[in-house]
C-alpha cells in the first residue's frame, strides 16, 4: 500500500528470471557456474519443482536442468522426491550452512543460518568477545556437532578495522568481508520483502545514518564502494546534517512511549523524510525499508511516524506522487548479522547481487572476494 508502513510485510517473493541476460559474455565454466546458481536460487525461492518447472523459470533446457540437479544432488544440496518425469526436487534442509558475525561498539551478534535464512542458533552480548576467533570457531564446532551432515560454506564479517586480522586468524575457514549497509540490504533481498530483481533502498540507522541501495536486483555501492553516506546530507528547514538529528547516539532510551524517545522519533522522522524523498527522486525505488540494530517496537514506531509524514506529503498540488512504498525492515535488528551470514552463499552457491556493478573486480567463482568489497563505511584510522 503506497504511503503506508506494513510492519510484517508479505512472504518471500517468488523467484523471477532477470530481465537482462546475466550470462552474456561468460565463458563455458562461468556460464555453468551461473546456471547452477540460478537453479538453486529458483528452488530456494519457489520450493519443490520438477525439471520442467525449473526449465520454465530459469530459461534453461530440461536436459541442462537434469545435469545441474544431478550435480546439486551429489553435493548434498538438493534432494529428489518421487520418481519419473514429474519427480520433484527441493533444497535439502541443512545441506549448506553459514555463520555471520556482526560486531559494533555495543557488542556482537553471531548467527548460524541455512540457505533459507532460518536461524539455526545465535549468540549475542552487550560486550565485545574476548577472543573473536575463538567465538567463531566454537560456533563452527557447534554446527559440526549438531548438524554433522551440513556443509559449512563460510563466515561473513562486517568491514571494520579488526576484520582482516580475524580473517587470518580463522584460516583455513573461508571468510567474506563486506560493509554492514550492503549486508543489511542483502538480508532484505534474500530473506525479506524485496524481490530478486527488485529496486529498493534500505536505511540503516546507527551512530551514522546510511543507506544500502539495490537497483534491479543488484547492489550499488558507488565507484569507491562507499555509497550511501546519507548522514552527511543536509535536511529540514534549518539544513542540519541528518546525523545531527537521527543518529542513534542521540537516543535517550529505547521505549517508544517515553517522552524523550518520542521527541527523537518526531525529529528523526522529519529529517529522514527529506533524505528519502531526495534519494527516491534520483533512484526511483519501489520500496524503502527502515532498519538498524534497534528493538522492534522502536523501529515500528519510527516507521509509523514516517508513514504518517508520508501521507501528509501526498496532500496538495505539489505532492510527490512517485514516493515509494515504505516498510519496517523485515529482519529487524538481526538484519546485518543475517546479511553477513548470507555472503558465503552468494560467494559460492547463489547469484551474487554485488557482481553486476563490481563486474570488473569480482571473481567469476569461488570464495575469494575483491578487496574493494571490504571497504568500510567510514575511513579507517591511520
Amino acid at each position: 500500500m503506497k504511503g503506508g508502513a506494513d510492519p510484517q510485510g508479505p512472504p518471500l517473493p517468488p523467484f523471477q528470471p532477470e530481465r537482462r541476460d546475466p550470462a552474456a559474455g561468460l565463458n563455458l565454466v562461468q556460464a555453468a557456474d551461473h546456471n547452477l546458481r540460478v537453479t538453486l536460487e529458483a528452488l530456494r525461492r519457489g520450493g519443490a519443482q520438477t525439471r520442467l518447472d525449473l526449465a520454465g523459470v530459469t530459461g534453461l533446457t530440461v536436459p541442462g536442468i537434469a545435469n545441474i540437479l544431478r550435480r546439486l544432488t551429489e553435493d548434498g544440496l538438493v534432494e529428489p522426491d518421487g520418481g519419473g518425469r514429474s519427480q520433484l526436487f527441493a533444497i535439502r534442509p541443512g545441506g549448506a550452512v553459514a555463520l555471520g558475525l556482526d560486531r559494533t561498539e555495543d557488542g556482537f551478534h553471531l548467527v548460524a543460518i541455512d540457505l533459507f535464512g532460518t536461524i539455526l542458533f545465535e549468540e549475542r552480548a552487550a560486550r565485545m568477545p574476548e577472543n573473536d576467533a575463538a567465538l567463531v570457531r566454537a560456533a563452527a564446532d557447534r554446527l559440526q556437532r549438531e548438524r554433522p551432515e551440513a556443509r559449512l560454506v563460510g563466515i561473513g564479517l562486517a568491514a571494520d578495522p579488526p576484520a582482516e586480522g580475524l580473517r587470518h586468524a580463522l584460516a583455513p575457514l573461508p571468510v567474506t568481508i563486506e560493509r554492514d549497509t550492503v549486508a543489511a540490504a542483502i538480508a532484505e533481498r534474500q530473506f525479506g520483502t524485496a524481490g530478486a530483481d527488485d529496486s529498493f533502498v534500505h536505511i540503516l540507522l546507527g551512530p551514522s545514518v546510511r543507506a544500502g541501495m539495490v537497483i534491479g536486483g543488484s547492489v550499488f555501492d558507488g565507484a569507491s564502494h562507499r555509497a550511501g553516506q546519507v548522514g552527511r546530507m543536509r535536511t529540514g528547514t534549518q539544513g542540519r546534517f541528518l546525523d545531527d538529528v537521527a543518529s542513534t547516539r542521540l537516543l535517550p532510551g529505547f521505549d517508544p512511549e517515553a517522552p524523550d524517545v518520542r521527541r527523537w522519533i518526531e525529529a528523526a522522522a522529519e529529517h529522514l523524510t527529506d533524505m528519502i524523498i531526495a534519494l527516491s527522486a534520483f533512484l526511483g525505488p519501489r520500496l524503502v525499508t527502515i532498519g538498524g540494530r534497534l528493538p522492534e517496537p522502536l523501529l515500528a514506531a519510527l516507521t509509523a511516524r514516517l508513514a504518517a509524514g508520508w501521507a501528509a506529503r501526498m496532500v496538495g498540488p505539489t505532492q510527490p506522487y512517485w514516493l515509494p512504498e515504505l516498510r519496517r525492515a523485515s529482519q529487524g535488528e538481526a538484519g546485518v548479522a543475517l546479511g553477513l551470514a548470507a555472503l558465503p552463499f552468494l560467494e559460492t552457491l547463489l547469484p551474487d547481487p554485488r557482481r553486476s556493478f563490481r563486474g570488473g573486480i569480482m571473481p567469476a567463482t569461488g570464495p575469494a572476494a575483491a578487496s574493494a568489497s571490504a571497504a568500510p563505511d567510514r575511513p579507517l584510522p591511520a
